[in-house]
């Protein structure tokens, strides 16, 4: 690693792009050609073309969890799918590189990686519909190509389908990072044999694995991207799930039992119980930005304590019980082994904590067994299967969060025997050498849920506080934070989470001036004008303060401070 980073960055100032890329336009006829010509073209980047097909403008369907009939509108375009590195793994069972990308018939010469989520194993559409940060409806709408991959595997069926990836050894890897040069090859081919001119510009984007990939983009294949947009980043998700498997233990303890003496996780905490501590922390923080509006944006300054809302002797009303609030304070505080230690990160206190956002990831649904928190649900079996070295491979995920030891397990995920990778070599991106994406004018704007209940927004803050004691003052020319206060993973709660953050490290990279803040929106109810409330994302560490004067939901009053 370097130790200039002066000149560093000096050079990455030389870097700067010129602004403004031109549509390119191909007639329609042309653009159809050259689209049906894809599958004979015996491009070798393409591995196995399996599809090339010109779409007319119309709605594309989702992938799962997304229902049937979800779908996001989508312009003229080519849309392509195909394999590449096909093989058998060591399992016996076979494998490629799956990937789609679609070209807009009127492009606007920039190309965006779209990244994926949870364990991956999906083909996604191709659209740049990430949910905050993007944007609407998506970014092939407005001339972006978009590229996608199920990183190097297909989820199989059943509880445990989304994990037996994780037995064989370069799936691992593919998952974690080597699927994205393989694809981004394609997706460049693809765009100079339709257009014949490479992209302008190049970015990754995502949110939660995706905004991992987008960091490990930048770590891995620091050439490959002029900008990543960085969402929820599941950069340390193999200490993220230990973290909460932590949760489900504590939950767990709080449960009421059912009629079989099974615990009820999903009713571990009533929603009444939640708002009484969004109420608290509300009254404790909310203000310190100067306007009491529901939102707490002095994340830095709010000391909340839940003592405040926990019961007195004789108190059951519009407080918590003592044992319930000693397992959230422990929850926030951060799983910790016996010796106290901290495994992952503590936790930011947010009102956002009392929507159904967070209750779906931490405890599930009341009244359902087997418990379907998604931390439940999702967690226990990508530690097992595709973290851990060697790889356990048990049957009974509640069973094997029960038996879960925090002192020896977390072990089995930080380093490889060999032939397998752990999960911390793999599928984590927390290296702060970023000199050579710096160097060449590399851009990283990433923002965070304050109520994210699976990745820690105070975990994100630490990485930026690296690269600012890595980099000094200069780690502000090529990294910026946005903390969104209210929302949950990578949309939703009671949040402005509407806002195009793709736009901004668009500006950012053609510019070289860093965003200091971002316009967002509130998500509306049926039938309320739009715009209910808009607010500005700060740079993090500055806050959304309210001027004092004008229309108090409003933007423009406020100032970043």
């Amino acid at each position: 690693m370097s130790s200039n980073r002066s000149a560093v960055v000096s050079l990455a100032a030389l870097c700067l792009f010129s602004n403004g890329v031109a549509a390119q336009s191909l007639s329609l006829e042309k653009f159809k050609e050259q689209c049906a010509s894809i599958p004979a073209a015996k491009i070798a980047a393409l591995g196995r073309v399996t599809e090339a097909v010109f779409v007319q403008p119309g709605g594309v369907q989702l992938a799962p969890p997304a229902p049937r009939g979800a779908q996001s509108a989508a312009p003229t375009h080519c849309l392509v799918r195909g394999k590449i590195n096909e093989r058998t793994g060591i399992d016996g069972k076979p494998y490629a590189v799956g990937y789609e990308v679609r070209l807009p018939a009127n492009w606007n010469g920039k190309y965006v990686f779209q990244g994926g989520g949870g364990m991956d194993g999906v083909l996604r559409p191709a659209l740049g519909l990430l949910g905050a940060g993007v944007p609407q409806p998506n970014a092939l709408s407005v001339g972006y190509a978009i590229a996608s991959t199920d990183s190097g595997h297909l989820e199989e069926p059943g509880p445990l389908g989304p994990y037996l990836f994780g037995l064989d050894p370069r799936a691992r890897a593919d998952k974690g990072y080597s699927s994205i040069p393989p694809t981004n090859a394609a997706a460049r081919a693809l765009i100079n044999h339709t257009y014949a001119k490479k992209p302008e510009r190049a970015y990754f984007a995502g949110c939660s694995n995706g905004g991992r990939q987008a960091m490990a983009a930048t770590q891995r294949y620091p050439d490959m991207f002029d900008g990543v947009l960085v969402g929820a980043p599941a950069y340390r998700v193999p200490l993220a799930a230990i973290d909460a498997v932590g949760h489900n233990r504590a939950f767990l303890s709080i449960a009421p039992k059912d009629a079989q003496d099974r615990p009820d996780m999903g009713s571990a905490l009533t929603m009444d119980e939640l708002k009484t501590v969004a109420d608290g922390i509300t009254d404790a923080c909310d203000a310190l930005d100067g306007l009491k509006d529901g939102m707490v944006n002095a994340v830095n300054a709010c000391k909340f304590n839940i003592a405040s809302v926990t019961c007195k002797s004789g108190q059951n009303s519009a407080c918590i019980a003592p044992a319930k609030a000693k397992v959230l304070n422990d929850v926030y505080r951060g799983t910790r082994n016996s010796k106290g230690e901290l495994i992952y990160s503590t936790w930011p206190w947010d009102p956002g904590l009392a929507h159904p956002g967070w209750t779906a990831w931490k405890i599930g649904t009341p009244n359902v067994w087997p418990p379907n928190a998604r931390n439940m649900t999702l967690i226990p079996g990508s530690i097992a299967y595709t973290f851990s070295v060697p790889p356990s491979k048990p049957t009974d995920l509640m069973a094997y969060v029960n038996a879960f030891d925090f002192d020896k397990d977390p072990k089995k995920v930080m380093k490889g025997d060999g032939i397998f990778q752990a999960g911390m070599e793999f599928e984590a991106a927390y290296s702060i050498d970023l000199d050579r994406f710096v160097d060449r004018g590399g851009k990283m704007l990433i923002y965070h849920g304050m109520s994210d209940p699976i990745f820690s927004a105070t975990d994100s803050i630490s990485y930026l506080n690296s690269l600012k004691t890595e980099y000094g003052h200069h780690a502000d020319d090529f990294s910026r934070l946005f903390l969104v206060p209210g929302m949950g993973h990578c949309a939703g709660g009671p949040a402005t989470d509407v806002f195009d953050a793709l736009s901004e490290l668009d500006k950012w990279v053609e510019s070289g001036k860093a965003p200091d803040s971002i316009k967002a929106s509130a998500r509306n109810a049926p039938g309320v004008p739009w715009p209910a409330r808009t607010r500005p994302l700060c740079a993090y560490p500055r806050v959304a303060t309210y001027n004092g004067s004008g229309n108090s939901e409003d933007a423009t009053n406020f100032s970043c401070r």
